[in-house]
């Protein structure tokens, strides 16, 4: 059952509770376009701040193991980025599934905003995902050869890692 569903009653908690599915979904999406990481998710830096002056995990996740720094990330929020991690966000913090950090999700993106503000907190240009891929494997795949740069430039030694399957980031 849907956490919005709690605070129902009557025929909307029988919807949520009868299995409804459309209205949980729903219910869900509304959870998270409230929740720091949907605020993170569309840059929303305004409210990320409010969110998070009023405690705000800023390293929380949904089911699917992304923080609101994954989010902001991956769609290319610097200033999003910048505020999480001012606020405490682990810059190499993995997903569950994937073990991808949020610079994976930026390089992947092209989002080379995101990956300065990233590196300038430290993220770690050589951690690998459960694939074995180093965010300038995913940078590379998609050809953002900006991004390519930028981390061949932060870590040189990053071209050196293979994936699992025994390829390097750069052909």
């Amino acid at each position: 059952m849907s956490s919005m569903a709690e605070g129902l009653s009557g025929e909307c908690k029988c919807c949520v509770g009868g299995g409804h599915k459309g209205v949980t979904e729903s219910l869900d999406e509304m959870d998270f376009q409230k929740s720091l990481a949907g605020a993170a998710q569309v840059g929303d830096v305004g409210r990320m701040r409010g969110l998070i002056t009023r405690g705000a995990k800023v390293d929380g996740d949904g089911e699917s193991g992304y923080s609101p720094l994954h989010y902001a990330a991956r769609h290319g929020h610097a200033q999003a980025c910048l505020l999480l991690l001012q606020s405490g966000a682990q810059v190499d913090r993995r997903t569950r599934a994937g073990k991808a950090t949020s610079l994976h999700r930026a390089a992947y993106a092209g989002h080379i905003e995101a990956v300065k503000v990233l590196l300038q907190h430290g993220a770690n240009v050589e951690a690998q995902d459960s694939d074995g891929q180093t965010c300038l494997h995913k940078a590379s795949m998609q050809g953002h050869m900006a991004v390519v740069k930028l981390l061949k430039e932060a870590c040189p030694r990053a071209c050196e890692i293979l994936d699992n399957q025994g390829r390097s980031a750069l052909p």
